[in-house]
């Protein structure tokens, strides 16, 4: 991996989910591979992604504004903190949404299509396998079929997303890892992520930086 002293821009904020966990659990982990972590819930510092130097940004975010959520926050990005977002990414940026970051609020619904695909609903927790797509990619290399206790997101994505991992309910295989580029920049999502049962997860460790590894590749 080539993740030494990348800048990593952690973004947290919303409902329903333990942001401050999050970043406990991931942080170091992404520290311990030689990054540099910066965990904020301040949104306003998309505006100075480039002066600031960031190699990549994970979004770990949960736009709604659902009175019953467990976390008070923002129901959106303001229109600057997606410009911004969005520019930089088209100038060579790198993101990762993980988990919630599909739950877009009333941010730009061009949000959505930047991740390249929607939350819509999940069922109540509960165990499932999480399959990697058959065709090597470096987000997924080397990384087996796993299992994860967590929401399992149904999601709306769009065409031009690569899927890397699935999962069934029902019968129905369902998106759960996607990677896509936009301008110059690229983008993945993973979807599972809810709580520190997963993040512990080696696979799931592993699928995480891998998508950090790919994302800031640079030619």
């Amino acid at each position: 991996m080539i993740l030494n002293r990348k800048r990593v821009l952690i973004l947290l904020g919303g409902q329903w989910h333990d942001f401050d966990g999050f970043a406990g659990a991931i942080g170091p982990l992404l520290e311990a591979q030689g990054m540099q972590v910066e965990a904020t819930y301040d949104l306003d510092k998309l505006s100075h992604l480039a002066e600031n130097q960031y190699d990549a940004v994970l979004s770990y975010t949960c736009f709604t504004s659902d009175e019953g959520g467990a976390k008070g926050g923002p129901d959106r990005f303001t229109q600057a903190q997606f410009d911004g977002l969005a520019g930089w990414i088209r100038g060579g940026g790198a993101f990762l949404a993980l988990h919630a970051a599909t739950v877009i609020g009333e941010s730009d619904p061009a949000l959505g299509d930047l991740i390249g695909g929607v939350f819509v609903s999940h069922p109540p927790q509960f165990s499932f396998t999480v399959y990697p797509m058959f065709g090597e990619h470096p987000i997924t290399a080397g990384i087996e079929a796993f299992t994860v206790h967590d929401e399992f997101y149904v999601e709306t994505y769009t065409p031009d997303v690569q899927v890397h991992m699935v999962a069934c309910d029902r019968g129905v295989a369902y998106p759960m890892a996607w990677s896509r580029t936009e301008g110059r920049g690229r983008v993945a999502h993973i979807a599972p992520g809810h709580s520190r049962a997963v993040w512990d997860l080696e696979p799931y460790q592993r699928l995480l930086l891998q998508a950090l590894d790919w994302l800031t590749e640079r030619d």
